[in-house]
C-alpha cells in the first residue's frame, strides 16, 4: 500500500509492493557473488593443501636427540660403567699409603666423638643434681681456746657440717668449695672471713657428710672504728642487755665434676651464731684497746 503526501504530492515508498522477490534460497551459493562483478572468489577461507608428513626427528623429544646432554642409552652406559670401576676397587686404599692413613684417622676420629656425644647426652637426660644441706656453724672442737686475739684483729676458728645426698648412679667429684664471710652492719657488708676445702668423692646413691673449716678473720683496717666488734660485744652481753644470735652472710662456690661436666653452682644464706667468745676476756681485749670510755666500761 502506498501513502501520498498531501503537502509534497510525493508516494512513499512501500516495502510490500517491490515486484522484484528474494532470491530463493535453493539458488547455488556461488549466484549470491554473482552482483560483485567477474573473477570474484571468496578468499577468507582459502582451500586446505596437501596434508604434510612429519620426520621422525620432529617426533622424537630434545632428551632422545641429545640436546639437553648424552642420550638415554649412552648416560646409562656411563653410569653402569661408573658403578662397575667403584665397585671393584677398594676406597680405603685409594689414592697411596698416606691418604688411606688420613682416611682411617678422620673416620676413627669422627666415630669416636659422635660416640662421646652421644653417651654424654644419654647421660644428661638422667642426670640429677645433688642436694646440699649446710648444718649449723659453731666453734671447733678447741672451742674458746683457739680464739686469737691480735693487735690487728679477731680470729675465730669455725666448722660447720655440709650433706650432699648424690641420687645419681655414678660418683660425683667435689673439685674445691669455697667460702665468703661478710658482716652485714647498716646496710654495709663488710668481709670477715673465709674457708676452703678440696677433693671429695660422693659415690653413687648415697649421703655423705663432711665437716667444712672457716674463720672469722676481723681486722681492724677493714672497720676503722670498732662498729663490728662494738656490735658483737652488745650480742654477747658484754655492754649490757641480754645475749643474742650473731648473724654472718656467707657465699659459697661449689666446683662438682659429674662425668665430664662441670657444675659450679652458688649457694648464699646466712649463719647465725651463738657468741663465740669467753666475756671475760673479750672485755679484757676492748679495754686494751682504749673502748673503756666509749663502752662505759671501768
Amino acid at each position: 500500500m502506498a501513502y501520498r503526501d498531501q503537502y509534497t504530492g510525493h508516494q512513499e515508498f512501500n516495502p510490500y509492493s517491490n515486484p522484484q522477490p528474494h532470491a530463493s534460497y535453493e539458488e547455488p551459493h556461488a549466484a549470491a557473488y554473482d552482483n560483485y562483478g567477474p573473477g570474484y572468489q571468496d578468499t577468507a577461507y582459502p582451500a586446505a593443501g596437501p596434508t604434510k608428513t612429519r620426520d621422525a626427528d620432529e617426533i622424537s623429544s630434545g632428551f632422545d636427540r641429545g640436546e639437553f646432554g648424552s642420550p638415554r642409552g649412552e648416560k646409562a652406559q656411563n653410569f653402569s660403567q661408573y658403578r662397575r670401576e667403584f665397585r671393584n676397587e677398594n676406597l680405603w686404599i685409594k689414592g697411596g699409603r698416606v691418604s688411606c692413613i688420613g682416611r682411617f684417622f678422620c673416620c676413627t676420629l669422627m666415630i669416636a666423638v659422635f660416640l662421646i656425644v652421644s653417651i654424654v647426652l644419654a647421660l644428661a637426660l638422667w642426670i640429677r643434681p645433688p642436694s646440699i644441706i649446710i648444718g649449723s656453724a659453731g666453734l671447733t672442737s678447741a672451742g674458746t681456746s683457739g680464739i686469737q686475739f691480735q693487735t690487728s684483729g679477731i680470729v675465730v676458728p669455725l666448722e660447720v657440717n655440709i650433706s650432699v645426698n648424690n641420687p645419681d648412679y655414678f660418683s660425683v667429684e667435689l673439685k674445691q668449695v669455697t667460702l665468703d664471710l661478710t658482716y652485714p652492719l647498716d646496710g654495709n657488708d663488710t668481709a670477715i672471713g673465709n674457708g676452703s676445702t678440696s677433693d671429695i668423692t660422693f659415690h653413687s646413691h648415697s649421703n655423705t657428710t663432711f665437716t667444712f673449716p672457716f674463720e672469722i678473720n676481723y681486722q681492724f683496717s677493714t672497720d676503722p672504728n670498732y662498729a663490728i666488734l662494738l656490735d658483737m660485744a652488745s650480742k654477747c652481753g658484754i655492754l649490757g642487755g641480754s645475749q643474742s644470735d650473731i648473724t654472718i652472710d656467707y657465699n659459697i662456690k661449689v666446683d662438682l665434676k659429674i662425668i665430664f661436666i662441670p657444675v659450679s653452682p652458688t649457694i648464699s644464706n646466712s649463719f647465725s651464731i651463738s657468741c663465740p667468745f669467753d666475756e671475760s676476756e673479750l672485755e679484757d681485749f676492748i679495754k686494751s684497746l682504749g673502748l673503756s670510755s666509749i663502752v662505759g666500761l671501768l
